[in-house]
């Protein structure tokens, strides 16, 4: 008999929830639907980390849509395909239902728009902001290989507030002044209004990052601080977000969400310094593989790779004319044997 386990927020009942979205849908669909589509099941996107890239799509993507990515569609790419951050038997429904509350009012602020370079109230709900966001960076850092983790203990505070305060009724939900848990914890928040409309976006979470924790997702950017000291501690420059950082207010558990609004000047400046880091870590993460592939197949000719050989490898692989839905690690390997059997001539 197959038991069932318990859910991750309440740890009393099942977690019988299935198609639950770690970032709620209102989000992950300004980052990844396809063009001009914000419903359910249009989703067309890609997950990336310094190993591999895998793409994924919804179920209401056309066929043609799909052959012009992946090339010929067969059984085996449609059972294969799994939508990043949509997961099975994490939550019971109770408590899904308690998520889906506060994210149904957290949604209503996107549509406010606000000048930028200054900060201004996202609701008129106390607390509101403040569980929303413990309840998405808790999620991010519970679902396994999302490039995103808390500390254990951290992980574990969120947890215990989750459970304690979220409510079926928005009304009901009354946080405690005297918890342990909520004395030293908050958050600033980043926001560029209506970016992604305009500009590609993507969710990030900074691995390395704890003081504060480093998110970004779609037009947001939160820092997450678990003691407020550690504002006047380690300064990270945070793609040149830094600057912004310090111009936003930190919101406490109690109080009405304050969103400092970025322009789209300042805001792009960051995301192109993050997609320059993610090129550069997958191109030395390809080097370091390649000067392990030579230390292997030469192992008397020193422990880099023919510097010819290796420039020649990483630009076979970018100009690869493979459908982009078919460029992963399996890929990269074929172009790196067929590109080193050219280079040295090696008949078959």
């Amino acid at each position: 008999m197959l038991i069932m386990k318990k859910c991750l927020i309440c740890n009393q009942n099942d977690a019988n929830q299935t198609g639950s979205h770690i970032v709620p849908h209102f989000l992950v669909k300004r980052i990844y639907n396809l063009e001009g589509e914000l419903k359910r099941d249009k989703e067309l996107g890609f997950t990336i980390d310094e190993n591999d890239s895998k793409m994924f799509f919804g179920r209401a993507i056309l066929p043609e849509k799909l052959e012009e990515i992946y090339g010929p569609v067969d059984e085996q790419l449609l059972e294969q395909n799994n939508i990043d951050g949509i997961v099975d038997n994490f939550f019971c429904d109770t408590c899904e239902k308690k998520l889906a509350i506060i994210e149904s009012e957290y949604s209503k602020s996107l549509k406010i728009i606000s000048p930028s370079n200054i900060s201004y109230n996202s609701n008129k709900i106390p607390s509101l902001g403040f569980l929303f966001w413990l309840s998405v960076i808790w999620r991010i850092s519970i679902m396994p290989n999302s490039g995103f983790k808390l500390k254990d203990k951290d992980e574990k505070k969120l947890q215990r507030i989750l459970n304690k305060y979220l409510s079926i009724d928005i009304n009901q939900i009354k946080l405690d002044i005297k918890d342990s848990d909520l004395l030293d914890i908050g958050y600033k928040i980043l926001r560029a209004p209506d970016f992604s409309i305009t500009f590609p976006t993507f969710q990030y979470g900074h691995s390395f990052s704890e003081r504060p924790y480093f998110l970004v997702i779609d037009e947001f950017i939160i820092f997450l601080y678990f003691k407020k000291s550690h504002m006047k501690g380690m300064i990270h420059d945070f793609f040149g977000s830094y600057a912004l950082l310090g111009k936003s207010k930190f919101n406490t558990p109690f109080q009405i969400e304050e969103i400092y609004s970025v322009d789209f000047a300042d805001f792009k400046i960051i995301m192109d310094k993050m997609v320059k880091f993610f090129a550069e870590k997958k191109i030395l993460n390809l080097s370091i593989k390649l000067d392990l592939i030579h230390q292997k197949l030469l192992p008397n000719h020193g422990k880099k790779m023919n510097f010819t050989l290796k420039e020649k490898i990483l630009k076979n692989i970018a100009n690869s004319d493979v459908k982009l839905g078919k460029r992963n690690v399996e890929n990269e390997l074929k172009i790196m044997q067929e590109t080193i059997i050219e280079f040295y001539n090696i008949k078959e």
